[in-house]
């Protein structure tokens, strides 16, 4: 009979992503940060901290199911297919009326 090890890093949990999931996650998070342009917008619509989304991106922190929820209801996708890698639903560009140009003198 074995016994787990006392020694590891950090306790097994049962919501760690693996690494396929991670880097999908961090694909829709670098997709969410050109969309809204600072990183502080996008933590503060995942709910998180800025420094922990950080470091999720640089994968100093494993990340957790509760930010895979929150990255994929910010994306607009089900929890499955942000971590299948799924691409987000593409949003209709927004319509810019344009003015005619206007022309100095002379009738036209």
């Amino acid at each position: 009979m074995m016994a787990a090890s006392r020694f590891r890093d950090r306790p097994l949990r049962g919501s760690d992503l693996i690494e396929i999931q991670r880097a999908n996650l961090r694909a829709l998070l670098r997709h969410l940060h050109r969309e809204h342009g600072t990183w502080i917008a996008v933590a503060h619509q995942l709910g998180f901290r800025r420094s922990f989304v950080l470091a999720f991106c640089d994968g100093t922190e494993p990340g957790n199911m509760a930010l895979a929820r929150s990255i994929a209801r910010a994306v607009g996708l089900s929890l499955d297919d942000a971590l299948a890698g799924k691409a987000p639903p593409r949003k209709a560009p927004a319509l810019v009326l344009v003015a005619a140009p206007r022309r100095k003198g002379g009738a036209s």
